[in-house]
């Protein structure tokens, strides 16, 4: 008698029930689909509204299937938020940042602890990327053979195996009380080590800032100098800046000799708030584009529209005529950053500093079913002529960097006040060369 050949999905799914008798495969958990639903929500909010998938080699659909497979076993909230955040950070993206519910991160009663608060443990960014120049007594690592004891400030290349970005890596920072973090370390040879610290037993209680030097002040702006130069410091702009008070700054500084406008630990805001100010400098209208990651709308199927935004900056009085400096950092980013080129191009300003973040993007926001915050940039501000300042930030005319060098020589907080005096001296001699400028009739 010929034996009947069983249909091929019938062999196939015998086939996978034997599989999944081999593996071990069980029906998910309902805290395994929550967060499986909290990860594709986060996921499909970049997907549809990024706009730098396209100059970038990321395939972001694989990073979802390779991240994913591993959400369901995930078995603490700081290993599933470890993963979601090492997603993020492939990106390499300072204008992507995942804020997260402290509850969220709690075990039971025990609240998450952070590595950097551990006594004696601290990083600083030095030109965007973040440096350990501090460690525990007795616990930093030896530097590989080929440097000497004084090379002790590596770069934190990867943190819990994921890679470090600014604007990311507080969360993986952050875990169970006592547990063990394990850095990458690359040293000014190239060469890459493991080393392994312990988050502290208890939490301090303050949220310690992995930008060091660089992290926004609390009072948004501080008037630093106000004769012969004013020196006005805005850290951000975000919609709580007092921006009456700053222009009334600008207004008293028509009298002073000129002007510096520090925007080191500016990381952008509102752009709206970044206008007004700029506006009181320019000398003649500035046209930006703006490029929606959704240009094209359907309507009912049947008609296609192409949107083409565009907004002016123009000058406004009482105008700002006196000698301008704007110091910047690697870590000015966003709003900050295009106010310093546009007055840097139409304003006469000398930028004095380091070359900026390169974040261009206006940003979004989106509210996760966790309770979470997740912001990007997502429709992009380009000049006029289509060029735009993602990964290429603001060049300076005059560059006084903060370098590895000097903390290893001086000290982290004797580089930084090293790293003042000399951006104080290039500010003034950049104003007395715009003032001789001025005064030759240039």
């Amino acid at each position: 008698m010929p034996k009947r050949r069983l249909p091929r999905t019938l062999l196939a799914l015998a086939a996978l029930a034997s599989l999944g008798g081999c593996l071990g495969l069980d029906p998910l958990s309902a805290q395994a689909n929550e967060r499986l639903r909290v990860f594709d929500f986060y996921w499909q909010q970049l997907a549809d509204d990024y706009p730098l998938f396209g100059p970038r080699p990321i395939d972001w659909n694989e990073l979802r299937a390779r991240y994913r497979a591993a959400v369901p076993f995930t078995r603490t909230p700081h290993e599933f938020y470890h993963l979601l955040t090492g997603m993020l950070s492939e990106l390499a993206d300072v204008h992507v940042s995942l804020s997260i519910p402290p509850e969220r991160m709690a075990i039971a009663d025990l609240a998450a602890t952070s590595l950097l608060d551990v006594d004696g443990f601290r990083v600083m960014p030095i030109e965007g990327r973040l440096h350990v120049v501090g460690w525990p007594l007795g616990h930093a690592p030896m530097p590989p053979d080929v440097l000497t004891n004084g090379d002790n400030h590596p770069e934190l290349w990867r943190v819990e195996g994921f890679p470090v970005v600014l604007s990311l890596v507080g969360n993986l920072f952050l875990g169970p009380p006592d547990s063990p973090v394990e850095l990458q370390l690359r040293w000014r040879d190239g060469s890459i080590t493991r080393h392994v610290l312990r988050r502290p037993v208890v939490t301090s209680g303050q949220a310690r800032s992995p930008l060091g030097h660089l992290r926004p002040d609390a009072r948004r702006f501080r008037l630093r100098q106000s004769q012969p130069f004013c020196w006005l410091a805005v850290d951000d702009f975000d919609q709580d800046l007092p921006i009456e008070k700053l222009e009334a700054i600008v207004d008293r500084a028509r009298e002073s000799d000129g002007l510096v406008l520090d925007l080191r630990s500016n990381l952008g805001g509102l752009f709206a708030n970044a206008q007004r100010l700029a506006e009181r400098f320019l000398q003649s209208r500035v046209p930006l584009v703006f490029a929606p990651p959704h240009p094209e709308s359907r309507w009912f199927g049947l008609v296609t529209v192409e949107w083409f935004m565009q907004d002016e900056w123009q000058p406004r009085e009482p105008r700002f005529d006196r000698p301008l400096v704007v110091l910047t950092s690697a870590m000015t980013g966003s709003a900050a950053e295009h106010t310093a080129r546009i007055l840097q191009r139409h304003a006469g300003a000398i930028v004095v500093g380091e070359r900026t973040a390169g974040a261009e993007a206006v940003v979004q926001q989106a509210e996760g079913p966790d309770g979470g915050t997740l912001r990007f940039g997502s429709t992009r501000v380009l000049e006029s002529n289509g060029v735009g300042l993602q990964e290429e930030g603001v060049v300076p005319d005059v560059a006084v960097r903060l370098r590895i060098e000097d903390v290893e020589m001086l000290g982290p907080d004797g580089a930084v006040v090293e790293w003042e005096t000399r951006i104080a001296a290039a500010a003034r001699a950049s104003l007395e060369r715009l003032a001789r400028a001025r005064g030759n009739g240039r």
